[in-house]
């Protein structure tokens, strides 16, 4: 599913008055190509929104075209702040069912907000890696694996699957290893959690891509979504997969920009060791792996069978196939969890969105 945002001359141009008629509304709506509009006053603060189901019921129960839209528009629609993070525009509209969001500031329209239903996203399959010893979060992870770890009160597993399902996704493998049993106890075939779940088990480890190797590419789609089970991020699949087909690209990489401050003067020097300047505290900036992926399943050929082999790997032998790669920048939530200081700190964030305290 494709999140599309209209604002400013986009939005207006499904923005109609509650004085113009039910017919200049339907003109707009065949002009715009758009099934909902906004209504707006004089002052562009939003009265309502008129959808073509709302038109069918208002001539249907004896109104006329010439009558004004506030006759038949919807007074009370459902609306959300205009600072919503995108992400989570999408996923409340998706638990709601929802195709149209209008963003409002103080009453007024800022955007309109449309989810496009595309049934490739929805086909989407995605691979889970969660077989990570999690040695670095002991105790914790003593007889829990990392991926059953409670934030918020439910699992990071749990947080991972219903963030890419309000994204459409419902078919998963999990590739497991350490007290896998415990994974597969808890979500089974997935039913419980709306869901479908099938499983790969390494025999021993095989790094971040060697897993992939395991799975039955009839299991798969083409091309199919790749996360790390460690991992919290609203990264948008949508718009994720279609940088990743309309490139024609065999893998892509999720990036992230990461920023370091150097705490001291850096000193710049001349090639015969002259003073040139010197940089008080500079900010370095990197693109970083983010740990999703979306990958063809031509590129499983590349990676070798039952043997440790890690993803950025793959990154580098599929370019000398003739198979290109490329990245996707993600600038949302992200939440790494390899230390008990992320741990801890992704606690604190998810307890208290879950009025845990």
């Amino acid at each position: 599913m494709r999140l599309i945002i209209l604002r400013n001359d986009e939005c207006r141009a499904i923005t109609v008055r509650p004085d113009h008629e039910v017919r200049q509304a339907m003109e707009r709506m065949n002009e715009t190509g758009r099934t909902l509009l906004l209504v707006a006053d004089a002052d562009d603060d939003l009265v309502g929104v008129l959808a073509d189901g709302d038109i069918r019921r208002h001539l249907a129960g004896g109104g006329t075209a010439e009558q004004p839209v506030s006759a038949a528009m919807n007074r009370g629609p459902i609306t959300l702040p205009h600072d919503t993070a995108p992400s989570e525009v999408r996923a409340f509209m998706v638990r709601r069912g929802l195709d149209f969001v209008p963003l409002v500031d103080h009453d007024r329209v800022d955007a309109m907000c449309v989810l496009e239903r595309a049934p490739r996203s929805m086909d989407l399959s995605a691979v889970v890696m969660a077989g990570g010893l999690g040695s670095r979060l002991a105790p914790l992870t003593d007889d829990c694996p990392k991926p059953l770890l409670p934030l918020g009160g439910k699992p990071i597993l749990s947080h991972i699957l219903d963030r890419l399902r309000d994204q459409g996704i419902y078919r998963y493998v999990f590739s497991v290893s350490y007290l896998a049993h415990t994974i597969v106890d808890h979500y089974d075939d997935g039913s419980g959690f709306d869901c479908f779940i099938d499983y790969v088990h390494e025999p021993q480890r095989l790094g971040t891509g060697g897993p992939l190797s395991l799975i039955d590419p009839e299991l798969l789609s083409d091309p199919f979504l790749c996360v790390n089970g460690d991992v919290l991020n609203d990264v948008d699949v949508g718009a994720l997969l279609e940088t990743h087909v309309s490139n024609g690209w065999h893998a892509t990489m999720v990036v992230r920009r990461h920023t370091h401050t150097v705490p001291y003067g850096v000193v710049e020097t001349s090639d015969d060791g002259g003073f040139v300047k010197i940089h008080e505290k500079p900010v370095q900036s990197y693109l970083i792996n983010a740990g999703v992926y979306m990958l063809s399943k031509a590129a499983l050929d590349v990676i070798p069978s039952g043997r440790f082999y890690d993803m950025p790997t793959l990154f580098e032998d599929l370019p000398e196939r003739g198979m290109p790669t490329g990245t996707f920048t993600h600038p949302g939530r992200w939440i790494d969890i390899g230390t008990r200081h992320e741990y801890d700190r992704a606690r604190a964030i998810f307890d208290e969105e879950a009025g845990i305290r």
